[in-house]
């Protein structure tokens, strides 16, 4: 399975690209994994559901499936991440793509980065960042590709030259 991260500041669209990315893995019949991370608590379960209320109870894991879904929910018992776990939840993807996580200095990194939001480049602090994915017209000391270029960015990830 090959891995990736989208990483970049807010608001720089990461989240369209990954997007972007897992259409066009699509329709190539190539089956992509995508883990968010998340900086604060989330929910996606709801009150006044069976599985909230069963999860509420005090389960460590509850399982929702239907016929054309299936959703785990497990109750972490410290802040760690594992990212070989994750990466064994998705057992079967062809490619896994994680959104954020520039702190894993393992993975390969593709920073996004808009012209408009005037942060500094991530690739100077980060390691392993091996493409800008930029609107901008300035040099930089890795590729370089725009945003709608996603038949390149997908043939960087696909030809391992990242």
């Amino acid at each position: 399975m090959k891995t990736i991260a989208v990483i970049g500041w807010k608001n720089s669209g990461k989240t369209t690209l990954v997007s972007n990315l897992v259409k066009f893995f699509d329709s190539q019949d190539i089956s992509v994994g995508v883990i968010k991370h998340a900086h604060h608590s989330f929910d996606i379960d709801h009150p006044n559901t069976d599985s909230y209320k069963i999860r509420k109870s005090g389960a460590y894991k509850t399982t929702i499936i239907s016929e054309n879904r299936l959703a785990h929910i497990e109750e972490k018992k410290n802040n760690e991440i594992n990212f070989n776990e994750l990466i064994n939840l998705n057992s079967g993807c062809d490619i896994l793509i994680f959104e954020g996580f520039k702190k894993i200095d393992s993975l390969k990194k593709i920073e996004v980065r808009l012209k408009q939001n005037n942060k500094q480049a991530l690739y100077n602090t980060i390691k392993n960042v091996k493409l800008l994915i930029t609107d901008d017209n300035e040099s930089h000391p890795i590729k370089t590709l725009n945003h709608n270029q996603i038949d390149l960015i997908a043939g960087e990830i696909l030809n391992d030259k990242l």
